[in-house]
């Protein structure tokens, strides 16, 4: 169909390099027009290779101390690229320094999300080169506001940082996006209140041409709308449990939910719960989570066709 335009979307790569590459490889493999990254972009770990007097590195891995030679230790590497996680080869006296310094942790910690951030976006502009195909991204509540400045520095014409802004998708459909979520129990850098993201919205839809039309890109679920149940923690933050199972509930944004039941956009893009990936109706709103599991080097994202006012297809992968 003339002016449609099919994209693909996926979110919360948490720092995992492998999903990120086969993410922009997703443009070429499923004739993508564009490419929509959500928002958690970056790891949460640091994994110190620790060199030892004998040439061997030390390593602490899901609560094991290891010894690795030069070929374990380039297999553990490309093992914590697949997972999510940074690692830093380091001699001892610097393992001591950042066990005593909590400071030095968050500056090495920062350094490698620059320089891993720095090499993906590398990545994406060769082989996206020629192409046409830009991505359109905005971190998550779990990034930390230097992304935004590496995703402007060196993001160039190909990979956009879009938080905050409204923009022609095709012809006739804009799509606003933000990261923002409501609070969580872990007090991360983009959480706000719900009458904050509130406002954010309301302010964002009104610069819309035609709401009907539009595709809202928000890291948050909505509320109660099954793709947003999570375990739920007490007050220790462990998992609630009862009768032997997980209790899970609701942990989206209900302001996110009253703003698509509002405005009623054509299609919602979703993620932050990993596990609740799904697709379901809120009123015409096709609302899609496309779920994660990053940490398996698993990548999981939807194919969406949009085009004279209508999701004309769509289309969940896993790959």
């Amino acid at each position: 169909m003339d002016g449609a335009t099919t994209l693909f979307f996926a979110t919360d790569l948490h720092g995992s390099e492998t999903c990120f590459k086969k993410f922009v490889a997703a443009a070429r493999f499923y004739g993508a027009d564009l490419l929509v990254l959500g928002g958690d972009l970056t790891g949460k770990l640091v994994v110190p290779l620790v060199r030892q007097a004998d040439g061997r590195f030390r390593v602490w891995l899901h609560g094991r101390e290891r010894l690795l030679d030069e070929a374990g230790a380039e297999l553990a590497e490309r093992q914590a690229r697949v997972a999510g996680m940074y690692v830093r080869r380091m001699d001892p006296d610097e393992h001591q320094h950042l066990q005593a310094h909590p400071e030095a942790v968050e500056a090495l910690f920062a350094e490698e999300m620059r320089s891993t951030l720095r090499r993906w976006l590398g990545h994406a502009n060769d082989k996206l080169a020629g192409s046409g195909v830009r991505i359109l991204t905005a971190p998550g509540n779990d990034d930390p506001w230097l992304v935004d400045d590496v995703l402007r520095e060196h993001g160039g014409d190909r990979v956009v940082l879009v938080e905050g802004e409204i923009v022609e998708v095709a012809p006739g459909h804009e799509m606003l996006t933000t990261g923002w979520t409501n609070k969580t129990p872990w007090d991360t850098p983009r959480e706000y209140p719900e009458e904050a993201i509130r406002e954010r919205l309301e302010r964002l839809a009104g610069g819309l041409r035609d709401p009907a039309g539009a595709l809202f890109n928000l890291h948050v679920p909505p509320y109660d709308s099954r793709l947003d149940s999570a375990p739920l923690l007490g007050q220790d933050l462990r998992v609630r449990r009862s009768m032997g199972g997980e209790v899970t509930g609701p942990v989206g944004s209900t302001a996110v939910r009253a703003a698509i039941e509002e405005h009623q956009p054509l299609l919602s893009l979703h993620g932050h719960i990993h596990e609740s990936g799904g697709a379901v109706r809120i009123g015409r709103t096709l609302a899609i989570n496309a779920g994660s599991e990053y940490g398996e080097g698993v990548l999981r994202g939807v194919l969406v066709t949009v085009g004279g006012g209508k999701v004309l297809r769509y289309q969940a992968t896993t790959g």
